[in-house]
């Protein structure tokens, strides 16, 4: 039995013929583009409204896109737990509705976008944030 499998010390080893497989380095090849594509949304974060301010409208915030790594031209669609003003422009107001909310509450709210690079192989990119109104 011991003619057919090599004793179990040795099982660890790799044979001789193989060894020159380990010394040799073989790169990962990830394209650029895949690595380096995001979308960062800026913009008004907290917001801080009096609690008869926020009885009498909304409150607005500002945001825009900057884009990395993808091929213009980019088609943006724009989503938000409040009324977006222009879903498709790189950079837009949400109204965020708190009417009702008392003095010391924060709301939270979500804003998101997903930009679309051109052509049949574009890339799509979402991001979100979260939002916090605080009422003072």
């Amino acid at each position: 039995m011991s003619a057919i499998f090599p004793p179990a010390s040795h099982l660890l080893q790799a044979p001789p013929v193989y060894s020159w497989l380990r010394k040799q380095h073989y790169p990962i090849s990830i394209k650029p583009a895949l690595e380096q594509s995001k979308v960062i949304i800026a913009g008004d974060v907290r917001l801080y409204v009096t609690a008869s301010e926020a009885a009498l409208h909304p409150v607005i915030g500002h945001y825009s896109i900057e884009a990395a790594g993808l091929r213009e031209p980019l088609y943006v669609l724009w989503n938000a737990e409040g009324q977006v003003q222009d879903r498709r422009a790189r950079s837009m107001s949400v109204a965020f509705d708190v009417s009702g909310a008392r003095a010391g509450e924060t709301r939270t709210y979500l804003v998101a976008v997903q930009v679309m690079e051109s052509g049949a192989q574009g890339r799509v990119v979402q991001s979100g944030m979260f939002v916090q109104v605080v009422v003072i």
